[in-house]
């Protein structure tokens, strides 16, 4: 249903803050426009700071409405309202902004008429109309606060808007709600889509903490490291540490032994002179050689043991440096003993 503002010309006022006739707007037939004629006039609005200035803003509303120039005529009604507030020029300005294909301010006039139009005012039924047929064409956008972190300010597709100016319309479509708050990079975005005649409700959780990450330590010197080579230093690490202490043990033993060898050789050669029999010297002879024997062994598998160690110390300190080293090491008999140095 389309329609069509008249704007009328009523009596001059006799002072401007007296609540004499001012201009009024009646509703023309659909789909056929008519001229201003005398038929209507508007209450005084309560207060009315300038009631001169709205008059004369009311005429240039008419004047641009006659001529086609609905946002013009938008503009000036504003106006009027803005120096003295009448139910007429709240209708006039809907209807010219609906014209002029404003649809999300068409219906913003037209609740803020209704909001004040009485139940008998002649233009409300035609007004209670179009904001259900403009609504269907719009999207309401509704805010959730969930969060007491303080915002300074929202932003709807890059355009500021209060919070108090929520129920939001807007034209069917992407939806980019923007939250900017009081700390320097607190920013967050919550997009959407909003669809005709449609309501979309935008929560705001709060915003999310920036992210710190650790600082990485300094690289060593030569480049990076690669996670193979790690694992290969820590297996080299055990593997030297492990025969190490065999190498210790071993030498302990030898040492044990040792000892005990040199008990029995002495006990063979002169524990038994004049006091014993020769099947007893010859038993302490076997013992005195096996134990050699042992000892023997021991020192065998402790220098073996000994030089696996040097050889992955070698290795693990040529792969901590990732440079060619120069180790020097020995391998000293003490006797009965063995000394593995670097």
């Amino acid at each position: 249903m389309s329609v069509s503002p008249v704007v009328t010309r009523a009596q001059e006022p006799v002072a401007p803050a007296s609540s004499q006739p001012q201009e009024s707007a009646i509703e023309a037939p659909p789909e056929a426009p008519t001229s201003p004629d005398a038929s209507g006039s508007i209450e005084a609005p309560a207060s009315a700071p300038d009631q001169a200035a709205a008059l004369a803003y009311f005429r240039e509303g008419k004047q641009h409405y006659s001529e086609r120039r609905y946002a013009e005529a938008a503009e000036a009604f504003s106006r009027s309202l803005e120096a003295a507030w009448s139910i007429n020029a709240a209708y006039n300005k809907a209807l010219s902004l609906d014209r002029a294909s404003d649809l999300v301010g068409a219906l913003r006039a037209y609740r803020d008429y209704l909001e004040h139009a009485e139940t008998q005012d002649q233009h409300r039924l035609t007004a209670v109309e179009r904001s259900e047929q403009l609504r269907q064409r719009l999207g309401e956008v509704l805010l959730q606060i969930d969060s007491p972190q303080a915002i300074r300010e929202i932003r709807i597709n890059g355009a500021a808007v209060d919070k108090e100016a929520f129920p939001w319309l807007t034209l069917p479509g992407p939806l980019d709600v923007e939250f900017v708050g009081e700390a320097p990079g607190q920013r967050k975005h919550i997009r959407s889509d909003v669809r005709a005649g449609g309501t979309v409700t935008i929560v705001f959780p709060g915003f999310v903490r920036p992210e710190v990450r650790p600082v990485e330590p300094p690289k060593p010197p030569g480049g990076f490291v690669p996670a193979e080579e790690s694992r290969r230093v820590k297996a080299l690490r055990a593997g030297f540490w492990t025969t190490t202490s065999l190498a210790l043990a071993g030498g302990v033993t030898v040492a044990i032994l040792g000892a005990r060898v040199l008990v029995a050789k002495e006990r063979a050669d002169a524990g038994c002179d004049g006091l014993c029999e020769e099947g007893e010297k010859q038993g302490l002879r076997r013992t005195f050689h096996t134990l050699q024997d042992a000892t023997n062994v021991a020192i065998a598998v402790s220098a073996a043991v000994g030089v696996a160690a040097l050889a992955l110390g070698i290795v693990l300190r040529r792969e901590r440096a990732r440079r060619p080293v120069s180790t020097r090491a020995g391998l000293r008999w003490l006797g009965s003993a063995v000394e593995l140095t670097f």
